[in-house]
C-alpha cells in the first residue's frame, strides 16, 4: 500500500539521508544569496567615506570673501552657481531652501545696480501674486495666467544674463529666477549662520571605489545590484535544479 506521506519534505526535520542533502544545498544558496546582498552593504558601508563636490570648495573659498565685502563679480559668479546648485536639489528641507533662496537673492542682488534690481523684485513681486492666484483658476483663464507668469521669469532672466553670466533658458537661469525674493535678507553671520552647514550637509556624499568604478559601463555597485544579484538568483535555482536531479539520479530516488 502505498504511502501518503511519503514525498513530504520537512527543511526543519529531514526524514531521511535524501532530505538531509536537499536541506543543506537549499541552506548553503540560501546563505550565498544572504552574503550576496547583505555583504555587499556591509563592505559599502565600510569602503565609503565623505566626499564633498567641489561646489563646496567654491562656496568656501567664495562665502566669506562676500560676507567681509571683498569679493568681486567673478567670485559672486561663483558663489551664485554653488547655491543655485544646492537650491536646485528637491530633498531640501523646507526652512534649508528658504535659507538658500535669501543667500541667492543677496548675492545676486549685490551683482547689480540697485534701480535694476529695485524693478526685478517688483517683477518677482508680480510673478509671485499671479501664482497665488492659479490655484483658483481653470481652463483658458489658468493657461493665460501661467504664460504671463513664465513670460515674467524669462524676462527676469534676460536681465539677470548680463550681471551673473548665467545664460537665459539653462537650467541654472530658471532656479535663479525662482529663487529670488523681493525682499533682501541682510548677509551678516547671524542671518546666514547656518549657511555653510546647509551647503555641506547637501554637497558631501559618501563615495568608495564601489561607486566610483565604471563596470560595463555602469557604476560598479548598480550593476552588482541591479544585474549582477538577479543573473546570481537565477544561477542558484539552476544549480539547485541540477544538483537535486544529479542526487536523484544517485540514490536511484525516482519520481
Amino acid at each position: 500500500m502505498e504511502l501518503t506521506d511519503q514525498y513530504n519534505f520537512s527543511i526543519f526535520r529531514p526524514r531521511n539521508k535524501h532530505g538531509r542533502k536537499n536541506r543543506n544545498v537549499i541552506l548553503t544558496m540560501l546563505a550565498i544569496w544572504v552574503l550576496a546582498v547583505f555583504g555587499f552593504q556591509l563592505l559599502l558601508r565600510v569602503t565609503e567615506k565623505p566626499t564633498p563636490e567641489p561646489a563646496l570648495a567654491d562656496f568656501d573659498k567664495t562665502w566669506p570673501l562676500f560676507l567681509s565685502g571683498s569679493s568681486n563679480d567673478e567670485k559672486n559668479a561663483l558663489l551664485l552657481k554653488s547655491l543655485i546648485l544646492v537650491a536646485g536639489k528637491t530633498i531640501v528641507k523646507p526652512d534649508d531652501l528658504r535659507t538658500l533662496k535669501g543667500a541667492v537673492t543677496t548675492v545676486t542682488f549685490s551683482m547689480m545696480p540697485d534701480s535694476v534690481a529695485e524693478g526685478i523684485k517688483r517683477m518677482t513681486t508680480d510673478a509671485s501674486e499671479m501664482r497665488a492666484q492659479l490655484a483658483s483658476l481653470r481652463g483658458e483663464q489658468y493657461i493665460l495666467l501661467s504664460n504671463q507668469v513664465k513670460g515674467i521669469y524669462s524676462n527676469i532672466s534676460g536681465i539677470l544674463e548680463g550681471y551673473t553670466g548665467i545664460r537665459k533658458g539653462s537650467l541654472e537661469s530658471v532656479i535663479l529666477a525662482h529663487s529670488l525674493s523681493s525682499e533682501t535678507p541682510v548677509p551678516d553671520n547671524i542671518s546666514f549662520s547656518n549657511l555653510p552647514g546647509i551647503m555641506k550637509l547637501y554637497l558631501t556624499h559618501n563615495r568608495s571605489e564601489l561607486t566610483d568604478t565604471v563596470f560595463l559601463g555602469f557604476p560598479f555597485h548598480y550593476f552588482y545590484t541591479a544585474v549582477f544579484l538577479l543573473v546570481l538568483f537565477v544561477g542558484l535555482c539552476i544549480a539547485y535544479n541540477i544538483l537535486i536531479e544529479w542526487r536523484l539520479k544517485k540514490e536511484g530516488v525516482t519520481e
